[in-house]
């Protein structure tokens, strides 16, 4: 992208963002109520599903117990208490064991769950219990797994469509699905009737592993974990890949113009992985939420505890989803670092507020890149970062700047994949008042880095970037929020 927009910056202007100016330091120190990190305190699970009930209500479901299933409260996405046993199951069940992947939905005043299980026979099928209550306790639909096709089935997910039609996805299981030899794991949709409670039609054939990254493993290979999210008349059928106790378990997508295909896999997939990340493992499993206000979209995943022992020992993370212009689904994660919040419950973003420049060559250039809301991880893309030249005097200049004065509250710099540079230092100009208080990266690995603000209202915010090593830094994503 080419910014044109240029505003000269006079010799003033420059000197006044090089030498500290005394103020009042309006740095808040404790941002706790107004971020997060991706150590929820959910761990030793697996297959996350978030339900938001209302703006200060949520459920979260996983696999979770040998016997059935947890389910956990939240008032903000964040912080989960209230941990109970949702469903349990009866000694004369259809179900053993293999208590996998629990989804629920609100439909008509009751909760539906869906979720696998082994039947008597040891073979793998979805069930359906139903609660008056989002903690349970769920109760078998006719003690019966909702369909029986004669093959192992996992990992439902129920769409409903904006006409009100229903479908059900899930994977085709790669224990008793043998292709040339090889155990592989497909999608399949099928219409879902219209009380949630049988499926119409034969199930249709979407997806199956096709691409590189989705590396099948001595004679294993899977597509599992399907949930479906629809943009612009358009479908995403998102899902895993590679085994689950593998570092590089990833998400993929499929796009269609139709809930039941054909589904065409792009080739910036996968869209959520570790990819070189050191800190971050098996980035897998996952469904779509909305933020406590509902202006944004995100996504609850697991990744694994223990990053240098791999294994069923999961934890919960969430990351914000969204569209490009063309129509490219894209994640902001995985992260480990402090984020700001999901809009809504402390946090309401404001960014839209600001139009950011950077300072090339004496001048003020534009760029949507730093308030486009998306920002890079696990991968360099040029179209997310934005270049900041640092000057032969060592400096360089990010300009936000808005119609009228707006209260902050806190103010998010992402780095994305380059990191930040050791050999950096920042502070902060508010109306072109400098204050003292800096961060110096020389100790931090990290990629993003929040700002809490005390009863601060400003119209133009500098960030202004010092270094003696460095011609220019990478910046990702810069979010606003009062």
């Amino acid at each position: 992208m080419e910014n044109t927009q240029k505003e000269d910056i006079t010799q003033e202007e420059k000197d006044v963002k090089t030498e500290a100016i005394t103020a009042t330091v309006p740095f808040k120190e404790d941002i706790r109520d107004l971020t997060y990190t991706n150590d929820l305190g959910v761990k030793d699970i697996g297959d996350p599903f978030m339900l938001r009930v209302s703006e200060n209500e949520y459920y979260m479901y996983c696999t979770s117990a040998p016997n059935g299933f947890y389910a956990w409260k939240s008032s903000d996405m964040i912080n989960w208490n209230e941990k109970k046993m949702c469903y349990v199951k009866k000694l004369d069940s259809w179900n053993t064991d293999c208590f996998w992947a629990p989804e629920v939905i609100a439909y008509e005043g009751k909760y539906y769950m869906f979720y696998t299980a082994k039947n008597t026979e040891g073979s793998l099928r979805i069930g359906l219990a139903i609660a008056d209550d989002p903690m349970g306790p769920f109760t078998d639909f006719e003690n019966r797994p909702l369909f029986d096709l004669g093959y192992a089935a996992i990992d439902s997910n129920v769409f409903i469509d904006e006409d009100g039609s229903k479908y059900l996805y899930f994977s085709k299981d790669c224990s008793e699905n043998t292709i040339d030899g090889q155990h592989i794991s497909q999608i399949y949709g099928v219409k879902l009737s219209d009380d949630l409670m049988s499926i119409e039609g034969d199930p249709v054939l979407l997806t199956t592993p096709s691409q590189a990254w989705e590396k099948p493993q001595g004679g294993w290979g899977w597509n599992e974990g399907p949930e479906m999210i629809k943009h612009n008349g358009r479908y995403y059928l998102t899902y895993s890949a590679n085994y689950y106790e593998s570092p590089y378990y990833s998400l993929g997508v499929a796009i269609s113009d139709s809930p039941l295909g054909e589904f065409v896999k792009p080739d910036y997939n996968p869209i959520l992985t570790k990819g070189d990340l050191k800190d971050v493992s098996g980035t897998g499993h996952h469904g779509f939420v909305c933020s406590p206000d509902e202006s944004e979209i995100w996504m609850s995943y697991h990744s694994h505890t223990f990053v240098d022992a791999p294994s069923g020992n999961r934890k919960v993370n969430i990351a914000k989803v969204d569209f490009l212009s063309d129509g490219r689904i894209y994640v902001n994660g995985p992260t480990t670092d402090t984020q700001l919040r999901p809009s809504g419950n402390g946090v309401s973003f404001v960014t839209d507020k600001f139009s950011a420049a950077v300072l090339k060559d004496g001048k003020y250039e534009v760029s949507t890149l730093l308030t486009d809301g998306l920002f890079s991880v696990h991968k360099k893309d040029s179209f997310l970062d934005e270049i900041v030249p640092i000057g032969d005097d060592g400096v360089g200049i990010i300009r936000l700047t808005a119609a009228e004065p707006v209260e902050i509250s806190a103010l998010c710099i992402n780095f994305g994949y380059e990191k930040a540079p050791s050999d950096l230092s920042l502070r902060f100009c508010f109306d072109e008042k400098e204050y003292t208080e800096s961060t110096d990266f020389k100790d931090v690995t990290g990629s993003s880095f929040v700002y809490g603000f005390e009863d601060l209202s400003a119209k133009t915010i500098d960030i202004i970037f010092t270094s003696d090593t460095l011609s220019n830094i990478h910046v990702s994503e810069i979010q606003i929020a009062k």
